[in-house]
């Protein structure tokens, strides 16, 4: 019993810890536990029940209310037991006995805690009811919801009166104008309280965010005086100038209204409407440069803590420094340098001795420790100079797993200085891979050397964008500023690459290339004909990926230089060169020997008299209509014609003009090509992509499953249909 006692006292000291406002809310639901939980009782005082011995057991209940008054777990214990003895009358005495007395401490929640409890035990009892109204209004006096809650849970009326009070102390808890927070959403103002429609309506950042009553209780945290939070509701003014003119007392007063900690994201966020995004960069820079902000870290999940003392502060990162990785060493340094200069000469010095360490081991890390040392302590010898990197095996591959970007700029730099006579190949080999803006410029630089080497490097990186998403994306940009000549299908490229997996981290620079003004919309204007703005076209509206206010944008490029694109598209017919070479054949043939051949036999038979009966003549008018169908028709498929070239075939995904290996269910193997109706012999495997099972194939991937119209196939590779 003692240990009831004990948790009991603990848990509703911590409650009267609280804000007001969270206190009568977490009494009420600490009460709903102790009123259903089953107490642990003395064996004597339950040989007194048993034995119904109630003068005695009465002494031992007014002992346990001077001692411990608030040992609810016991009172509702005995009196449930002493209940089920048949003592009703007497247990219900006892507990308005044990509420008066709460009453007259002044202990107005526990004296509702027990009326409640008699009401659960004594529902018919009508006196209760009142006493409960009674000490609800005077336990929540001056609430402006109240009457509208009492009203709700009418307790004259209720079947469970002692539930009703519950709800009714729940809605209580809240009062309009009290400030909380609501994670995810930020701090913010109760405004309404309607209990008839379950709703709490709490303001933040000017949007009036409904909630229920359970939501509130889950979600709500209240927020005590002087909470940062709270001031940025209450005066939002003096808590943006101080954050404009103090950016680190910001910082220290809201990481003190959350403990201490918090991450970089989280402190971001609840500053948002203080600082603005525009000048985040420049707030953060100036609040971590005092030496009390300590960063563990990177990117918004890095922590930031405070530090009163700047000795326990440097202190702390001094152990969380030998402790790490050398990775994590290079990241504290950059970060903690500045703080002092012995600090700096600190990491200095271990980040060579790193170096040295890792010299045998991993080249590349054994570099970048030295170059993270020497940007700490410049004029200090290199622990790991550039001519042992050089002489490290497979450099290329060395120089690609250097992490930080100025360390691998410096290699390549050294690379240069060398002279290798492989440094070309290396140069144009890092280019494909790299993915810093700065040393994609250093190294286009470098290889301009060789002009027709870095145009064909261009050319290979434009019509292919997932082979170097960076590169694709720098070089886009270099065309964008006419640095660059644009290369034909680049438009397509970029509409390819907006799908591409491989553009997954740069997309959204990506999808700027579309907006007006920028490359996708020049590429329109630039178009030389209405052909060629009519695939454009075509492609646009196929491409996926693309919000349709920048689809929208680039349709209308084309369609102000080419107005005749708003009419009804011709439907383009793609064949091979040597098949619309045959019709072009086969067209002439007709004009020039077949139809003027044509037309003698007819202007022969004429001159045998009679037409009406004249075979001769009727054979040969049927010739010409089949002749001049023919010709008309060949005529306009030709001016819809599209050869297909293998060189400008994505085959990233089965399209007109490509082969494609199909395994099926069985593990069989077999080549399909697919082209166009003039070239279709699907008794040896070439179908027209207009047919059925073409269709089903057209744009799935590698490794996709396909339901054909006999079988189920997974595509094992896309070529084009030759090289």
């Amino acid at each position: 019993m003692e240990r009831v006692r004990i948790r009991a006292e603990e848990e509703l000291g911590a409650i009267g810890n609280l804000p007001a406002p969270a206190r009568a809310g977490d009494a009420a639901r600490y009460d709903s536990r102790v009123s259903t939980a089953a107490p642990e009782i003395p064996p004597d005082v339950i040989r007194l029940i048993e034995q119904k011995k109630f003068e005695d057991l009465e002494e031992v209940w007014t002992r346990r209310m001077v001692a411990a008054p608030r040992d609810h777990p016991f009172f509702f214990g005995v009196a449930a037991a002493v209940k089920k003895k048949g003592g009703t009358p007497l247990a219900v005495s006892w507990l308005r006995f044990l509420a008066d007395s709460h009453g007259e401490s002044g202990d107005l929640d526990a004296r509702l805690d027990v009326l409640a409890e008699i009401a659960r035990m004594a529902p018919g009892d009508t006196e209760i009811r009142g006493e409960l109204e009674k000490a609800l209004r005077a336990r929540f006096a001056g609430h402006p919801s109240l009457a509208a809650v009492l009203q709700q849970q009418a307790l004259s009326g209720s079947k469970d009166p002692s539930a009703s009070a519950g709800r009714a102390r729940r809605w209580l808890a809240f009062s309009p104008g009290q400030i909380g927070f609501l994670r995810g959403r930020g701090a913010g103002r109760i405004v309404e309280l309607n209990p008839a429609l379950d709703v709490i309506r709490v303001e933040i950042a000017g949007t009036r965010l409904p909630l229920s009553l359970v939501s509130a209780e889950k979600s709500l945290e209240p927020l005590p005086e002087g909470h940062f939070l709270r001031r940025k509701v209450e005066d939002p003014a003096q808590v943006r100038e101080l954050a404009e003119s103090k950016p680190v007392e910001a910082v220290r007063d809201l990481l003190a209204s959350f403990g201490g900690r918090l991450t970089l994201g989280e402190l971001k966020e609840h500053l948002a409407g203080i600082v603005p995004d525009a000048r985040w960069s420049s707030f953060w820079t100036a609040a971590r440069k005092s030496p009390h902000v300590l960063v563990s870290g990177t990117g918004k999940g890095a922590a930031v803590s405070w530090s009163e003392s700047l000795d326990a502060a440097e202190g702390a990162l001094r152990r969380e420094f030998e402790a790490a990785r050398p990775e994590r060493k290079m990241e504290l340094a950059r970060q903690n340098a500045r703080r002092s200069g012995a600090l700096a000469r600190f990491f200095a010095e271990t980040l060579r001795t790193e170096a040295a360490s890792a010299a045998e081991r991993d080249p590349s890390l054994a570099w970048e420790l030295s170059c993270a040392a020497a940007r700490l302590t410049p004029g200090e010898p290199e622990a790991y100079p550039a001519e042992r990197l050089l002489a490290a095996p497979d450099l290329p591959r060395r120089i690609a797993a250097i992490r930080e970007h100025t360390a691998r700029e410096r290699a390549l730099e050294a690379v240069r200085a060398a002279g290798r006579p492989d440094a070309e190949d290396l140069f144009a080999e890092q280019f494909l891979r790299e993915e810093d803006g700065r040393v994609l410029s250093a190294l286009w630089g470098w290889l301009g050397e060789n002009e027709t080497r870095r145009q064909e490097l261009a050319r290979r990186t434009l019509r292919a964008p997932r082979t170097a998403p960076r590169a694709f994306l720098w070089l886009a940009e270099r065309v964008r500023q006419r640095e660059l000549p644009a290369p034909a299908g680049l438009f397509v490229s970029l509409l390819d690459a907006l799908r591409q997996e491989e553009f997954g981290g740069v997309r959204a620079r990506l999808k700027e290339l579309f907006d007006a003004g920028n490359l996708a919309v020049l590429l329109a204007q630039s178009a030389s004909s209405e052909g060629e703005a009519r695939e454009m076209l075509a492609a646009l509206d196929r491409a996926g990926g693309l919000e349709e206010h920048r689809r929208i944008t680039v349709r209308e490029a084309l369609l102000m230089k080419f107005p005749e694109l708003r009419a009804p598209a011709h439907e383009y017919l793609y064949a091979t060169p040597e098949a619309i070479e045959t019709r072009r054949r086969e067209l002439q043939h007709l004009r020039q020997v077949e139809l003027p051949a044509n037309a003698e036999q007819m202007r022969a038979a004429k001159e045998h008299g009679d037409l009406s009966e004249n075979f001769e003549y009727h054979a040969a008018r049927q010739r010409h209509e089949y002749l001049s169908a023919r010709i008309a028709t060949l005529a306009d498929e030709l001016s819809r014609s599209r050869p297909l070239e293998p060189s400008r075939v994505d085959a990233s995904e089965v399209r007109v003009g490509t082969r494609v290996r199909l395994r099926d269910e069985d593990g069989g193997e077999r080549e399909v090509t697919i082209l166009g109706p003039w070239d279709s012999r699907p008794e040896e495997s070439i179908y027209s992509y207009q047919s059925e099972f073409a269709q089903r194939l057209l744009g799935a991937k590698p490794g996709e499953r396909v339901s054909l119209p006999d079988y189920t196939a997974t595509v094992v590779s896309v070529a084009p249909w030759k090289a």
